[in-house]
């Protein structure tokens, strides 16, 4: 159950960079933009999602806003980071308002800190499911007999009738 991480992104460098360094580590898959992120999306469900924002065709923000307005997507909780050029406040809070759990600006980052990233936010998301496993389970009672089982009647005075027992002995059952 290898961890699969698609990698959004239309610079073909990174991209081969990326897939060198994931190789061995992480089951990756490439898609060149929003648009082939979300067809692959329908295909299969990736551990992470490694996004870049400016891209032609469908742009990181409306790959995320597409993802939110899908249950059928955004119920599965893929944690996204993104990893752009645009490194102004406003794009990084615009992006964590649609869901992404980190934000790394290219030029401030190696590709050892995107690996170091994914592992953190990996581990944090497995820990998250950990937890909720771990829930205590509610207890299954094992149904009440009713063989035998009368309705209480308003005559509690009556006599409670001799119940007789029978005991089977080994011979006798043929075990």
């Amino acid at each position: 159950d290898a961890t699969t991480i698609l990698v959004v992104e239309d610079d073909p460098i990174l991209k081969n960079l990326l897939g060198h360094t994931f190789s061995g580590k992480y089951h990756v898959f490439f898609a060149g933009n929003g648009k082939e992120a979300l067809a692959l999306l329908k295909e299969s469900t990736p551990s992470l999602i490694l996004l870049d924002l400016m891209m032609p065709d469908m742009d990181g923000f409306t790959f995320m806003e597409h993802i939110r307005a899908h249950p059928e997507i955004s119920m599965h909780n893929i944690p996204i980071i993104i990893v752009s050029n645009l490194g102004q406040q406003k794009d990084i809070d615009h992006a964590k308002s649609l869901g992404a759990k980190d934000y790394l600006v290219k030029a401030e980052v190696s590709v050892e800190e995107i690996v170091a990233k994914i592992r953190e936010v990996l581990s944090v998301v497995e820990a998250q499911a950990g937890e909720s496993e771990e829930l205590p389970q509610k207890q299954v009672q094992e149904p009440i007999p009713t063989q035998g089982y009368k309705e209480p009647s308003d005559n509690v005075d009556q006599p409670v009738p001799d119940v007789q027992k029978t005991t089977e002995t080994p011979e006798a059952t043929g075990f």
